[in-house]
């Protein structure tokens, strides 16, 4: 899978950082602005009908400052893993109808943070401050973490890093099949790769640009004969009508490519969505009919589907899918410990309570690898 790149725009500060020189190489004859023609460059970008769909086609280098390691962007009013995000850029070559990122965003362009001998740095640092706790880490919160990775050559890095870090792990999130050079490493039970699936039909409509379902899960085929633990997310669901029938065939391609024990854990999290992404999703995409259901406000400030239906359908894919994988851990996404207890059937309480339970499946000794 390759991405479409037609400019590059380096930021004054990243010049000659090595991964600029590495990404403008790869890229070849593909165009570069410095200076004031990347200001020109956005003022243009920004007066489009569609900024974001151009802006998919266009790198933006940067030096990140400020905290390399963040809290997830949860809520208080729910129930969250704490995950910790590892921030490596923002934005997604691929074009999710649903994507929140359109509404969180403030820039439609592909920003990579280059400056990568300070994001190491930082990253050994606060593992060194917060040395008496376990971190699983995540690169794929506000980006894809494998689509850029042939320009970046990212993974391969962090996976090896991670391989010799005994208070955390790494999670790396991807919508695409692009796993080649993690092949070569030995992760050492430490880096999780987690596909987020859905539907078919969700797939093949909505997230364009992606990898179809079936590429998605050969990747996960040889990353667990790799020594790689794997993760899944379902979020969002849609229900639509007959929903389950399109969702239960994707857990069962799951478990024809990948066996029980290779999976770290499984995620749920019925669709929501701050209410600016309606609109914004409106002028992009037109009118999606899931966007028009019986939606209410929620404790976050999120649109969601009544607590009652979304019971039902964690339901429904809970039921299939402790059928193929009885001992898998399942997780809701950020619902409600009423939530948790009606449709898992666990008793999930607090934050500290969830992390631990994630915990379990990548905190291990070296004796147990």
């Amino acid at each position: 899978m390759n991405f479409r790149i037609d400019q590059v725009w380096v930021g004054p500060d990243v010049v000659d950082e090595p991964m600029t020189k590495s990404i403008v190489q790869k890229l070849g004859n593909v165009e570069v602005l410095e200076g004031a023609s990347v200001e020109n460059g956005m003022r243009k970008l920004v007066m489009e009908p569609d900024p974001f769909r151009r802006g998919k086609r266009i790198i933006r280098l940067l030096k990140f400052k400020g905290n390399v390691v963040r809290p997830c962007p949860g809520t208080k009013s729910y129930v969250c893993c704490g995950l910790e995000i590892l921030h490596i850029g923002q934005g997604c070559p691929m074009d999710c109808a649903y994507c929140a990122l359109q509404a969180y965003l403030n820039s439609p362009v592909l920003d990579v943070f280059v400056n990568i001998g300070d994001m190491y740095a930082g990253l050994s640092e606060y593992l060194e401050q917060n040395s008496g706790q376990f971190h699983r880490i995540c690169t794929g919160e506000f980006t894809d973490s494998l689509a850029l990775d042939p320009l970046t050559d990212l993974a391969t890095g962090l996976v090896s890093l991670f391989a010799e870090i005994p208070n955390a792990s790494l999670e790396l999130k991807t919508k695409t099949d692009q796993i080649t050079p993690l092949l070569d490493l030995d992760p050492k039970g430490r880096t999780v790769v987690s596909f987020s699936v859905n539907a078919g039909q969700i797939i093949r409509k909505y997230e364009l640009g992606s990898c179809s379902l079936k590429q998605r899960l050969n990747a996960a085929a040889h990353l667990q004969e790799n020594g790689y633990k794997l993760g899944f997310h379902f979020d969002p669901i849609i229900p639509y009508p007959n929903f389950e029938t399109d969702y239960y065939k994707t857990i069962h391609d799951i478990a024809v490519h990948v066996r029980p024990e290779s999976i770290a854990w499984v995620s749920m999290g019925v669709l929501r969505f701050v209410p600016q992404l309606k609109d914004i999703v409106l002028a992009r995409f037109g009118a999606l009919p899931f966007f028009h259901d019986a939606f209410l406000r929620g404790l976050d400030g999120k649109l969601r589907l009544h607590v009652n239906r979304r019971i039902e359908v964690y339901k429904k894919l809970t039921g299939c899918l402790r059928d193929y994988f009885p001992q898998v851990r399942l997780y809701l996404c950020m619902e409600s410990t009423h939530v948790w207890r009606q449709a898992l059937g666990i008793e999930m309480e607090n934050n500290d309570q969830l992390a631990e339970y994630l915990n379990e499946a990548v905190c291990c000794d070296d004796d147990s690898r």
